[in-house]
Formats: C-alpha cells, sequence, structure tokens
C-alpha cells in the first residue's frame, strides 16, 4: 500500500535568515556612521615638546598679527592668497616639499583657518603648523 500521509523530513541545515538580517542592519548602522564622523584638524600648538627641524624644500607661509600673509618672505594679499598655494602645491607634485604655517601667536583664527582650508581644497596633502620650544627657540 503506497502512503499518502506527508512525511517528516529530518531538517538538514540552519536557518541563515536571521543571521543575514543582522548583518545586514550592521552594514547599515556602520554605512550610516560613517557619513557622521567628525573631521577635525590635527594641529599641534606652541610650545611643544615634539619640535624638530625640518629638511628638504620648505615653503613658508606666515601669519601676521594684523592677518596679512607672508609667503616666504612676500606678502600676499589675502584674495591672491590661493592663487599663490595652488602653484606652490602644483610645484610639490614635481618637486616634493613641505608647506609651513607660521602664525603670530595674537595673529586671528579666522585667518589660520582660511589657510588651512584653502590648502586642503587645492589637494595639498600636509600643512605642517610651525611651533616653538618651551625655551622660546623656534623650529
Amino acid at each position: 500500500m503506497l502512503d499518502l500521509r506527508p512525511g517528516r523530513r529530518r531538517d538538514a541545515g540552519l536557518d541563515l535568515t536571521p543571521f543575514m538580517d543582522v548583518i545586514f542592519i550592521l552594514l547599515l548602522f556602520f554605512i550610516i556612521a560613517s557619513a557622521f564622523a567628525v573631521r577635525g584638524l590635527d594641529i599641534d600648538l606652541p610650545p611643544a615638546q615634539s619640535s624638530r627641524a625640518l629638511a628638504g624644500r620648505v615653503v613658508e607661509i606666515r601669519l601676521n598679527e594684523d592677518g596679512s600673509f607672508l609667503c616666504d618672505g612676500i606678502p600676499v594679499e589675502k584674495n591672491f592668497l590661493r592663487y599663490k598655494l595652488q602653484d606652490i602645491v602644483r610645484g610639490f607634485r614635481q618637486e616634493p616639499g613641505q608647506l609651513v604655517l607660521k602664525a603670530a601667536p595674537k595673529a586671528p583664527v579666522d585667518a589660520l583657518v582660511f589657510v588651512v582650508d584653502e590648502v586642503r581644497m587645492l589637494g595639498g596633502e600636509k600643512l605642517m603648523v610651525a611651533t616653538s620650544r618651551p625655551d622660546g627657540k623656534q623650529e
């Protein structure tokens, strides 16, 4: 005789659906969380124990107390600083070097942020902030 009753089958594997749901939720969480990551500037303000001399080609941007700029000792207006920095960053692609920002202690912070922002927008990879040692000797 033929048995037509539904047979009981043994479940040979695990159900991975809940596991995949958890993995998907974690993936979404990390993707969304990375979009809100805080980006900041790593700036060592004077004085610093870790100051050291720089070697190689160094281009100096000096920020004065009145908010004016000097690029390698030559005065540059704020409106033309972007073009000067653009030339410097392009030059670093052919001959690598370091861009150093030396700010006066009482220089306006908005001018400092302006320089850092301009360098980053132009593709400058590194902007060194000059520090002085506690004994007053500048590096």
